[in-house]
């Protein structure tokens, strides 16, 4: 197994006995001509999520440029234990941010299938705080918590709201707090914009001008800031797709459909090497800790070492290895059998 996605890289290694350039070829052709049914993909790696519903999924969106070329990905993960697993992603034709319209068919991608009834929340970044997405998450009835800029203006829910009456900037209800507090505003508000959704608004000071502010909806109040804790578990899930993992930056492809393409490979690949790095604790013990007490490994490291020891020693770990390819087959089971 090997932790690159620069195809003439993998291409010196995949067949030795078969020319390198026929072999680059081929996964260009691969790349360039296989059709995904990435409803169907998204399916298969659910059932590889180790947790049952209700989810909280995270919505984000990673860039990484391949000279000028930007290679702009939006995706959806389930967080669980520590990292999140990849279930839809769309790759955008453009760099920079993303937009209302982009978020809401990527969601619509997801609603196919999570309904909106599994999830606890939707997390996200200040990113997806558009008037135009947020209305689309409350006709859903989606919950969610997203976290607003700063200078988002909120005043009384819709229903209340007049083009006479008030509204702020949301920092100035966070200002009250003292470093490192926060607190729940006392009634719902109505985020400012073209059309005001009602949210739940907690407000918090990280430093003297520094801010974290979240809109919440059909959530618990107290909940909110340990639900959007967990955004960074896509955060840790784009790492192992890149630097450490996958090398996905590697890859010298820019086209959205061949990127989206790989995406779909190292997506199934990360998902069982998890799957692999979990099982593997429960079995052997968890990874070694370093002097700081941290692990010297992540459980995606920790499988990841094992898949790539037993595809380099196939011939003589094969019934270890087709027992691990039966994760992919069974993925409850061959968990319970830890």
């Amino acid at each position: 197994m090997q932790t690159t996605t620069n195809l003439a890289q993998l291409a010196v290694v995949m067949k030795p006995k078969v020319e390198t350039d026929s072999t680059y070829r081929r996964l260009q052709r691969f790349f360039a001509e296989f059709s995904f049914g990435y409803e169907t993909l998204g399916r298969f790696l659910l059932d590889l999520v180790p947790t049952e519903p209700p989810y909280v999924a995270v919505l984000d969106r990673t860039e990484w440029h391949f000279g000028q070329t930007a290679v702009n990905v939006l995706m959806i993960g389930i967080a669980e234990g520590g990292i999140a697993y990849p279930v839809v992603w769309s790759v955008l034709g453009h760099g920079g941010g993303s937009g209302a319209g982009e978020h809401t068919d990527l969601l619509e991608q997801f609603l196919r299938l999570v309904e909106p009834d599994e999830l606890r929340a939707l997390v996200a970044d200040r990113e997806f705080t558009g008037s135009g997405f947020l209305k689309e998450l409350d006709q859903r009835g989606i919950p969610f918590v997203i976290r607003l800029k700063k200078d988002r203006r909120i005043g009384p829910p819709p229903t209340e709201a007049s083009s006479e009456e008030w509204s702020l900037p949301v920092k100035m209800f966070a200002r009250a707090c003292r470093p490192d507090q926060t607190r729940q505003l006392p009634a719902p508000k109505g985020l400012g914009g073209a059309e005001s959704v009602e949210c739940q608004v907690t407000a918090g000071r990280l430093d003297e001008d520094s801010f974290l502010i979240l809109a919440g909806q059909k959530v618990d109040p107290g909940s909110m800031l340990d639900l959007y804790q967990k955004r960074w578990e896509i955060e840790t899930l784009f790492a192992a797709l890149k630097s450490r993992g996958f090398g996905l930056e590697q890859t010298h492809m820019t086209g959205p459909d061949r990127i989206r393409k790989l995406l779909g490979m190292l997506a199934l690949t990360y998902s069982w090497t998890r799957i692999i790095g979990i099982e593997r604790e429960a079995r052997e013990g968890p990874p070694r800790e370093c002097a700081n007490g941290y692990p010297e490994k992540s459980l995606f490291r920790y499988g990841l070492d094992r898949l790539r020891e037993l595809t380099a020693n196939w011939h003589r770990m094969r019934g270890e290895l087709h027992r691990c390819i039966q994760a992919l087959i069974a993925p409850r089971s061959f968990l319970s059998c830890s």
